[in-house]
């Protein structure tokens, strides 16, 4: 039997959620760029040269309205949990409130840049949701509530709220050493962010009045709905699949800024072999400034409800509905109402104000005491999706490529304490800042939470100072070089010169060049005319590289193949045989020289054939004739498109004739549709034209929904600029405010 509530739309949203990321880890010295998170002045003076994030996950739940059984969770069963069997409702509060966030690290960096500054460049995503001041005594009635106590019982609701917020984020960060003693050390960090959003939502109802019959027929249903989501969840139905193929693009910046500061007392003894140095360090930063802002949905409105007379079935989201189709289903038959509405929605950014104190206790062990505080609001900023207040202190020991930490959690929402654990160990960390208390407690689970990820550490070399060892002093002893003999050389030189001259006469002989060419005359192949060295001493009166003897075409520059004549270009076409993939007949270049085709054979060339794989005629530029009949079904589709009143959202009982249009489409993929929207002149000029822009849009986006593509769809608004009957009748006015459907090839 149902027991559903207007107000319980959210009802089916998950039911766990904390607030920090990667709970404990960040606090480590070695978390490399997963600290920069927490506190952009983490970046400088880093324990690495590089950190690179090849992927990590943070995902964080809780709740104070349901309570897993402790039994089933410690065996890791989720499989078909049962109300009542498996998971219960917890009794601890009038207030029930439901948070949860992700956070998802990808592909990301960070260096030192130098002995005092450090970069980082990181890429993530993160989910974030709240549920809050749902009474207990509605909650009561959800899922296997009593049903007696349930009908004809007056329920009041106030400040009840459901806000989620999906985005992804690049980020930059810089931080620099700037105050540097022996005994004192202070950083700064900033981080710019470029943040896309994906999608927001948010309803909220500062008064609900309820009362249900038994059959799930509603005696009373009265109050304010307020709804305000991206218009990209429009087109969502219950798969929630297509959120990022419909998401629009919005966009926004952010900013983390942040200051750490380290006290070095100049007794060290105490420091570990890595070298940490400081006693105390004092982290704080503001994270998340910033917004995105979104367009909002045509349905984003503040509403007035009244449900009263109706069943539980009429408010029912159907299976495979869209958003877009529910709303405007509850605005048609009168159970929403607009009261107010906003073209756009600021989110804000999730920001908080963070702050922790890190004692070195001795050598490798370390103790953190911190704090996220939530600086979005929890009850006055209804739409913006924010963290959860909450308070860590967490033990841990700390080594070059191993570290061990326990956080002790408190979050100040539920008001409920858990203890965890983590390790990391080369490339890989693991935590979670729930599990032990999850798995040595005896009460049931509220919360849970997990951290993982995967990261390549590269550290700073440790310097250590090496003193030269003192050679001893040598003596010098001196050697006698015995003193070397001279030895005289005589050279006697003989010449004959009868022989030298007849030797040059023989040599003049030999390179005899009669031409002055340059090529003697035994190795001249034209020794009679002055010629080329590189061919022998042949003339090459037209300078290819052939002979003059050997070509055929003298005074014309040509090639080999052809006997020093050109290539031929028997078309005379102006593209040489060797090129033309049609030598017999005149082309273009474009075509390699064969003239332009025509595929379909109809005597309009391609190049000017707007539809060139289907024949035509030349007087339609290449395309077909459009039918008489087609054109006037789609005509008849046109004069069937009704819209709400002053809006742009079409009626239902529209969509077959335009259903109609989308298959006339599909039949010719060659066809394309101009829409023209009109309205009368009625009103401001202007906002008819945005009016009937609208409308002709609204056509577009149907057929594009449907499968045509959009660039086959052309759509107009022209406002009252063109009616077709006067505008001094209504029935004038009504034939006036029009769509038009004009087919065409282009």
């Amino acid at each position: 039997m149902k027991k559903r509530l207007v107000l319980g739309l959210m009802s089916c949203v998950p039911l766990f959620g904390l607030s920090q990321q990667f709970t404990g880890f960040t606090y480590d010295n070695y978390s490399g760029v997963h600290g920069v998170l927490q506190n952009p002045a983490n970046v400088a003076g880093s324990k690495y040269k590089v950190n690179i994030n090849f992927f990590s996950l943070s995902a964080l739940a809780g709740n104070n309205a349901y309570e897993y059984k402790n039994s089933k969770f410690k065996s890791f069963d989720f499989s078909d949990p049962e109300e009542n069997v498996d998971y219960f409702k917890s009794d601890n509060a009038d207030k029930k409130s439901l948070w949860f966030n992700t956070d998802i690290m990808g592909p990301s960096f960070m260096f030192t840049s130098g002995k005092k500054s450090g970069v980082a460049l990181y890429t993530r995503a993160r989910t974030l949701l709240n549920v809050s001041n749902l009474s207990d005594k509605t909650f009561r009635f959800l899922g296997k509530g009593d049903a007696d106590a349930l009908y004809g019982t007056d329920i009041n609701e106030e400040g009840l709220q459901l806000k989620s917020h999906a985005f992804a984020e690049a980020g930059l960060t810089y931080g620099r050493i700037i105050y540097s003693t022996p005994q004192h050390l202070l950083k700064m960090g900033i981080t710019g962010k470029y943040v896309v959003g994906m999608a927001a939502a948010s309803v909220y109802s500062k008064k609900l009045r309820v009362n249900l019959e038994k059959n799930d027929f509603i005696n009373k249903l009265e109050g304010d709905l307020n709804v305000r989501y991206s218009d990209n969840l429009d087109g969502v139905d219950d798969d929630y699949e297509d959120i990022l193929d419909k998401a629009t693009g919005n966009h926004g910046l952010g900013l983390d800024l942040g200051f750490s500061y380290e006290w070095r007392p100049e007794n060290g003894t105490w420091l570990d072999r890595d070298q940490t140095p400081y006693k105390v360090r004092v982290n704080a930063s503001i994270n998340d400034l910033g917004s995105v802002k979104y367009k909002n949905s045509a349905h984003g409105n503040s509403y007035t409800i009244d449900a009263s007379g109706k069943t539980t079935d009429d408010l029912d989201k159907k299976d495979g509905e869209t958003f877009d189709e529910y709303f405007s289903r509850l605005e048609t038959v009168g159970i929403l109402k607009t009261a107010t509405r906003a073209a756009d929605m600021k989110v804000k950014l999730p920001t908080t104000f963070r702050f922790d104190v890190d004692y070195h206790i001795y050598k490798r062990l370390f103790i953190n005491a911190g704090t996220i505080v939530n600086m979005v609001g929890k009850d006055k900023n209804e739409v913006s999706a924010h963290y959860a207040t909450s308070f860590t202190i967490t033990p841990r020991l700390e080594k070059k490529w191993f570290s061990l930490y326990s956080p002790i959690y408190y979050n100040a929402v539920n008001k409920d304490f858990s203890w965890g654990a983590g390790l990391r160990a080369g490339f890989l960390f693991l935590g979670s800042g729930s599990i032990l208390s999850n798995m040595f407690g005896n009460q049931n689970i509220s919360q849970a939470d997990v951290h993982l990820g995967f990261t390549l550490p590269i550290y700073q070399r440790v310097k250590t100072k090496r003193h030269k060892k003192e050679k001893p002093v040598e003596e010098v002893t001196k050697t006698e070089v015995a003193p070397q003999p001279i030895v005289e050389t005589k050279t006697i030189v003989e010449t004959k010169v009868d022989t030298v001259v007849k030797s040059v006469e023989v040599i003049k002989e030999v390179n005899r060049d009669k031409d002055n060419d340059g090529v003697v005359d035994e190795k001249d192949a034209c020794p009679d005319v002055p010629g080329e060295l590189a061919l022998a001493g042949c003339p090459d009166k037209d300078k290819d590289g052939i002979a003059d003897k050997d070509d055929k075409c003298i005074d014309v520059a040509g090639v080999a193949k052809y006997n020093g004549c050109p290539i031929p270009d028997t078309d005379g076409d102006g593209i040489n045989d060797e090129e033309d993939k049609c030598p017999q007949t005149a082309g273009t270049a474009k075509y390699n020289g064969c003239p332009i085709p025509d595929t379909d054979g109809d005597g309009v060339n391609d190049e000017e054939d707007k539809c060139p794989s289907t024949p035509g005629k030349p007087a339609n530029n290449g395309c077909p004739e459009i039918k008489q009949d087609v054109v006037k079904k789609v005509a008849i589709a046109a004069k069937s498109i009704y819209y709400m009143s002053g809006k742009d959202v079409i009626q239902k009982v529209s969509y077959p004739k335009l259903d109609v249009v989308v298959k006339v489409l599909k039949a010719d993929p060659a066809l394309h549709i101009s829409i023209e929207g009109h309205t009368d002149n009625k009103g401001n000029a202007v906002s008819n034209l945005k009016l009937s822009a609208k409308r002709a849009d609204a056509v577009k986006n149907y057929l594009i929904k449907k499968g045509i593509s959009a660039d086959r769809i052309a759509a107009q608004g022209f406002g009252d600029s063109k009616p077709v009957a006067p505008n001094t009748t209504p029935a004038g006015r009504t034939k006036n405010r029009r769509v038009e459907l004009h087919l065409n090839y282009q």
